[in-house]
């Protein structure tokens, strides 16, 4: 087995999700789980990706050479350094038509403690497999929160004592919360549950505090949300104070697929435009008003909101005001699904204001481009956000984000009023129906002065949230992760 050097040879990381584009995605996790290793491999990093196989991924289409245990494949040609994808392949746990959830049922998958076991032994049995020793194994949220432990485990044996490992916090409220017996399913961690011990989370058992416990170094995707979650019991779902005796939680932000989201060169616009060109962008509007069956008013701003319907993303907020929102000069497209409730309302209401208000309810990529570039405001109001991709999507699409100042919105959108030279948006601090329209009326009034609002425009297109920077910075994070002291708990 091949002893880790990572002072003279490339870091070797094993990259460990329970999704990953484009072969199972359910939310920005998947994205994530492309990108970051397609950027760390850029940075001259050995990168294998481990991940289900699900039932509904199309092996044949994709070029997955199915084996005993585990597919392995390569996307690109050794002439591009690009990551590996393995896949874990477990018929009875993984050959299903959702990721977490049944689709026929809407509910979790009972066995998801059992699934996700699995997932985090194969991480452990592929290491000893593949005869590729990483020097870090990057652990990404609950799913593979038990990894830590069972790395924790193999070095009490006095095994794999070179490798550590990184957790990374996506979403501290998905905590992967199981009943006690889950944990004697989870082999070593049984000992480590009891009342307030490293796996036990208020008498059930957390996938996510043992990832918090036993990893050698943690991190989330923003630095305000690494804040936030150690300074609030409610951002932190109670965590916490366990974050807060781990010290300090490094945030790095995530960043977009600035090939895929170009205005540039994006086949799905009938318009494509620069910040030197940003004229055409009235093309797309055209065309989003066409599509969704608005009438083109070139004086008046689209507000562009596409979503999950749920209250943390900021419906309890604009549901209260929906009248005020639709009186002013202004329209509003909106794309998602999710709460039963809010899509009725939503629904109902493009009904009563059809020329102020269409309503798509579900996922539709192409159409999701087509709002970036059409609309001319994205408004984004979550209670929390860990990081967000939307608003980077926006600003690379000259289409100026309304956020709430919390997590990765505060670190990406700076507020156009607060900072007349550097905005690249609108944002407001107080998580109320009223702070919320104060800072929507602003963006209405800005969109009227055209010259102000050609430069925020200009501002908001010149902002980098490619991969690359963050990149760099994870492989920073894993040096120094590297030359620290293992994790140890008695």
């Amino acid at each position: 087995m091949t002893k880790p050097n990572p002072e003279h040879e490339p870091l070797r990381v094993l990259f460990v999700t329970s999704e990953v584009a484009p072969f199972s995605k359910t939310g920005g996790l998947a994205d994530i789980s492309a990108a970051l290793p397609a950027a760390l491999a850029a940075e001259g990093c050995d990168v294998r990706v481990l991940s289900p196989l699900y039932g509904f991924i199309d092996k044949q289409r994709f070029g997955i050479d199915s084996r005993p245990i585990a597919a392995a494949f390569s996307r690109t040609g050794p002439e591009s350094p690009q990551p590996q994808f393995y896949f874990l392949e477990c018929d009875p746990l993984f050959d299903r038509p959702g990721v977490y959830v049944d689709p026929f049922t809407n509910r979790d998958y009972i066995d998801n403690d059992y699934r996700f076991i699995a997932l985090c032994r194969a991480a452990m049995e592929f290491i000893r497999a593949a005869r590729w020793t990483p020097h870090i194994v990057h652990c990404n949220d609950w799913q593979t929160g038990l990894v830590p432990l069972y790395l924790h485990e193999s070095r009490a044996r006095k095994s794999l004592r070179s490798v550590r490992s990184l957790f990374t916090i996506h979403n501290i409220a998905y905590q992967g919360m199981f009943g006690a017996d889950a944990a004697m399913r989870a082999g070593e961690a049984h000992k480590y549950f009891y009342p307030a011990g490293p796996v036990e989370f208020y008498g059930y058992m957390s996938f996510l505090k043992a990832g918090l416990e036993f990893a050698d170094s943690l991190n989330t995707v923003s630095p305000t949300y690494a804040r936030e979650i150690e300074t609030s019991g409610e951002i932190s779902h109670g965590l916490d104070a366990v974050l807060r005796a781990r010290g300090e939680i490094g945030g790095i932000l995530n960043g977009i697929d600035t090939r895929l989201w170009n205005p540039a060169a994006d086949d799905f616009l009938p318009a494509t435009f620069d910040s030197g060109s940003l004229d055409a962008k009235e093309t797309d509007k055209q065309a989003l008003c066409a599509r969704i069956g608005l009438p083109y008013d070139r004086s008046i701003p689209v507000i562009g909101i596409i979503s999950r319907l749920a209250a943390q993303k900021g419906f309890e907020l604009i549901a209260p005001v929906l009248g005020e929102i639709l009186a002013l000069p202004a329209q509003l497209v909106l794309l998602g699904s999710g709460d039963p409730y809010l899509e009725r309302l939503f629904t109902e209401a493009a009904r009563s204001y059809p020329d102020r208000l269409a309503v798509r309810i579900g996922y539709d990529d192409e159409f999701s481009h087509l709002i970036e570039a059409g609309a001319d405001l994205f408004l984004m109001p979550s209670r929390f956000e860990p990081c967000g991709l939307n608003q980077m999507m926006s600003m690379r699409y000259g289409t100026l984000p309304v956020v709430r100042a919390t997590g990765g919105l505060a670190d990406t959108v700076a507020d156009a009023d607060s900072n007349p030279v550097t905005g690249t948006g609108f944002s407001f601090d107080d998580y109320t129906p009223e702070a919320m329209m104060e800072a929507v009326r602003r963006a209405v009034g800005a969109f009227t002065e055209r010259p102000r609002w050609r430069k925020i425009q200009k501002n908001a297109m010149a902002q980098d949230f490619s991969w690359n920077r963050s990149a760099k910075r994870y492989v920073d994070l894993y040096r120094r992760t590297l030359s620290s002291n293992p994790r140890v708990i008695a």
